[in-house]
């Protein structure tokens, strides 16, 4: 897995072998990615699925989708964007920045 510089990750996230989450990427809690669990961009007017990656400066939440059984219909974890990291999440985030230029333990 690799996380790449200035991303968040929310409390209790699963990042598993072979994702790669993108610079300044925002993950909020809950969010559980293997390199097979689709990562769905909802922004636009198309869904744009990924696998295996987070987009930089994404800003992901957990989500479901229906997939078919022959037993039935059943939700599966997926992952959406719903947005893209602005200036206010930045400031929000400061506070590990300060936290590590001054190595302060929490």
């Amino acid at each position: 897995m690799i996380v790449e510089d200035g991303a968040f990750l929310g409390s209790r996230c699963i990042v598993t072998e072979g994702v790669r989450i993108g610079a300044g990427a925002v993950l909020s809690a809950n969010v559980s990615l293997t390199a097979s669990v689709p990562v769905i961009d909802v922004t636009g007017p198309d869904p744009v699925e990924y696998r295996g990656e987070v987009p930089s400066r994404a800003v992901v939440v957990p989500g479901t989708r229906p997939r078919d059984f022959p037993a039935g219909t059943y939700q599966l974890s997926c992952a959406l964007i719903v947005g893209w990291r602005e200036a206010s999440h930045d400031l929000r985030l400061s506070l590990n920045d300060v936290l590590r230029e001054f190595e302060l333990a929490v």
